[in-house]
């Protein structure tokens, strides 16, 4: 950089180690329509250095720092408590950005400011799905001076929560995004399916006995002496029927056929679901090639679980003398 002071406005950087270096005396501000990712360097960067005066769109900008303390760690740019200015301080850990969703640690929410440590656990909770479609992920970008960098980072999902997880910060500022997709009405377990003759059971004149069903199927007791709640979605249906059968092993399950909206570390959820299917009693959506998926957050209604359920007691998978 040439004199004291400097404008980026739409300039383009290639192949450079530093695309900002400021020096003792030297500040720069950064247009509001800029949001590419810069490197910047800093003379005496352990004093602090401020980067930029302008607010309006530099939460889109990308500042990343070369400059690296005497034990080689990295300086962060950062913002003020305000939130208006990025500047250069000493880093004591590592950021994370929240698409669609909120991040939190033990301590209570992250915000854009909070630095946390390598290994911390972090606990996500994707805002709420819009409508027609249901949380199917998360994609997790660690930021790098070239961009960023889609990583593969392990997330320990809440089965009864569906949008909720945690997982362990690396020792990279990362940018994680929930993700969507159009929810797919399985005719396996949609409410317009019935299952034809155990349906008519349930049926009087009309009207749908969904609580004498319940009593009837023996579904009513076993959720009243286990404390379970009614199963609300099809992983939770899924794995009440895979328990009270025995858990049972799958007979086709492999680490090629696992579901990939489901944790591959939830080795229940993957075998009830993966059980369920075998049985006939659930289907898998297979639409993707090369890709199998449960929809576990799809919701099933209080009728489709009981003729569900009424469905694998025909079968004769759960035990007779206790089902009845």
């Amino acid at each position: 950089m040439l004199g004291g002071k400097a404008s980026l406005k739409e300039t383009a950087f290639a192949n450079n180690k530093n695309d900002i270096y400021l020096g003792a005396d030297q500040t720069i501000t950064i247009d509001q329509n800029y949001t590419d990712v810069v490197t910047v360097g800093c003379a005496n960067a352990k004093d602090g250095r401020q980067i930029t005066t302008s607010a309006d769109g530099q939460d889109k900008l990308d500042l990343i720092s070369n400059n690296v303390d005497a034990n080689g760690k990295t300086y962060v740019v950062a913002y003020d408590e305000a939130g208006n200015y990025r500047y250069l301080a000493e880093r004591t850990g590592y950021t994370v950005t929240p698409v669609n969703a909120t991040a939190a640690t033990a301590d209570g929410p992250l915000s854009k400011l909070d630095q946390i440590a390598k290994d911390t656990e972090v606990t996500l909770t994707a805002n709420t799905a819009p409508e027609g479609k249901e949380f199917s992920g998360w994609k997790f970008e660690k930021v790098t001076a070239s961009g960023l960098q889609e990583v593969d980072i392990q997330v320990e999902e809440n089965s009864e929560n569906p949008g909720t997880g945690t997982f362990t910060m690396p020792d990279d500022d990362l940018i994680v995004t929930a993700e969507y997709q159009d929810i797919i009405i399985d005719p396996g377990t949609g409410d317009d399916d019935h299952g034809g003759d155990i349906a008519a059971g349930v049926v009087i004149g009309g009207i749908v006995v969904v609580g004498a069903y319940e009593v009837g199927t023996g579904l009513y007791r076993i959720t009243q002496m286990d404390d379970a709640a009614m199963p609300a979605n099809r992983i939770a249906l899924a794995e009440l029927m895979w328990e009270r059968a025995g858990k049972p092993e799958p007979e086709t399950m492999t680490d090629e056929n696992l579901y990939s909206d489901l944790s591959a570390e939830d080795t229940d959820a993957q075998k009830a679901a993966r059980w369920a299917v075998e049985q006939e009693l659930m289907k898998e959506d297979d639409s993707v090639e090369g890709e199998l998926k449960f929809h576990p957050a799809f919701p099933v209604s209080k009728l489709r679980v009981c003729l569900t359920w009424e469905n694998a007691r025909q079968k004769g998978l759960f035990d007779q003398n206790t089902e009845a």
